[in-house]
């Protein structure tokens, strides 16, 4: 009896050794979801190991959380992050407690409780929360609709993102886009990212969940690539395997395949010759979000354009599709004696957003460059001859109010499908491409 007594202790000591080993070394689903998309803890819950604390007023954790709560002096606070933080996505929780004017300032910077840089809001109802100020100097950049403040939960937990890349700044709470604006100076901006408590007294504030994903030029896109990250390569450089007219189950006659390259083999007309409707698409696959490259020219004041999350039926590609302008600026201005728009010159999204860079790097028609384009629903960018010259997000408040103002207004289908085909323009002028190659995001 005793020995049987003996063994099951043995066995019950084993059990629960083995249960808690595994415990250990196990982690939670949402710990492998946040390692796999690139997001790390910045608060760890029991300490602020890795924050600075800048002025009197109180930080400390409670129960897992981090607590702002105003001191005896009532005056403004700050808790910065050590690490400085340039393109990123911040995920964060909080609760207002007592009044809970705070916020959340990114690229700051600090001396004593003076912070330089910009904010977005937490406040209490009808003040603007998920809005950009920027600190000592214009003050408001932006507020959110009025409408929109109905998506803060005063006394609850409140989800909190906030996407900064280059000039670009995009809010939400709840999952409501706040606020989506560009602005020369953000774009310029350097340093940490801090939580606030304002000056006035009666300040409570919680925050937990505050994760972060820092992005740089080799993750434009926001999103690694697939495992595998293969590149598919869209055109063979030996036959039309996979291409097709749009709207149509044959080539137009004028594309060919010569010297290992896909051409549309034609004499150059001016703009107010041309007809088009010789437009192609890669047939075999519609994508979503993906990186695309290929190398391309035109000749001496040639057009053209890459089309993507392209959809038949419609009269052309270009009431549905957005499109990567193709084109020899210089050369198009002295065959047609006129003056290109902005929105209208290489590497733009055609007539919704121009290239954002002072200088680009454009080879003149009859030679060859490269264009990239990095697409997922947070973030589109485009790429000429290995250098940045675009970004924007996608059905932003932004993009919306670009589509309805301008050439889009009536074409209620433009930018629309969140998925489709990739597409090359015909503008009636001889143009050449290779190494037409994409990865799946």
């Amino acid at each position: 009896m005793e020995i049987h007594l003996s063994l099951t202790r043995i066995s019950l000591a084993l059990g629960l050794l083995l249960v808690t080993q595994m415990s250990c070394n196990t982690k939670s689903t949402s710990q492998v979801s946040q390692e796999k998309s690139g997001f790390v803890d910045i608060f760890n819950g029991e300490n602020l190991e890795g924050w600075i604390n800048h002025g009197e007023e109180k930080w400390y954790v409670e129960n897992g959380e981090l607590v702002c709560e105003s001191g005896p002096k009532k005056e403004y606070g700050y808790l910065s992050t050590e690490k400085l933080y340039d393109d990123f996505e911040l995920n964060l929780k909080f609760k207002q407690d007592a009044n809970g004017n705070s916020g959340v300032f990114f690229r700051s910077t600090l001396e004593g409780t003076k912070i330089t840089g910009w904010q977005v809001e937490v406040a209490p109802p009808e003040n603007h929360t998920g809005g950009v100020y920027e600190s000592y100097g214009r003050g408001w950049l932006i507020k959110p609709s009025p409408e929109k403040d109905k998506a803060l939960k005063m006394g609850e937990w409140n989800e909190m993102r906030i996407l900064v890349v280059g000039d670009k700044v995009t809010t939400w709470v709840n999952g409501t886009e706040m606020i989506s604006m560009a602005d020369a100076k953000i774009g310029m901006g350097k340093g940490a990212i801090a939580l606030q408590i304002h000056d006035g007294g009666g300040i409570k504030v919680r925050w937990k969940d505050i994760v972060v994903r820092a992005i740089n030029d080799a993750d434009q896109s926001m999103k690694t690539a697939t495992s595998d990250d293969e590149w598919i390569d869209l055109f063979n450089g030996k036959n039309m395997d996979g291409w097709r007219a749009y709207n149509s189950k044959e080539m137009p006659p004028k594309w060919i395949v010569k010297d290992g390259m896909l051409t549309f083999d034609t004499a150059l007309k001016l703009e107010e010759e041309w007809t088009g409707g010789n437009d192609i698409i890669y047939s075999k696959e519609e994508f979503d979000n993906f990186e695309l490259s290929l190398e391309w020219k035109v000749g001496e004041g040639g057009n053209s354009g890459i089309f993507y999350h392209l959809q038949e039926g419609y009269d052309g590609p270009w009431e549905v599709s957005p499109e990567y302008q193709l084109l020899d600026d210089e050369g198009w201005e002295r065959l047609n004696n006129a003056k290109l728009e902005d929105w209208q010159k290489t590497g733009a999204d055609y007539s919704m957003y121009p290239v954002q860079v002072d200088e680009k790097i454009l080879n003149p028609g009859g030679e060859w460059n490269t264009s990239r384009i990095v697409f997922t629903e947070e973030l589109v960018s485009h790429f000429l001859n290995g250098k940045k010259v675009l970004s924007f997000i996608p059905w932003s408040d932004e993009w919306n109010q670009r589509k309805a103002n301008g050439k889009w207004k009536d074409f209620p289908d433009y930018g629309k499908f969140k998925k489709g085909f990739i597409g090359l323009q015909d503008h009636d002028s001889p143009v050449w491409f290779k190494n037409i190659k994409i990865r799946k995001l």
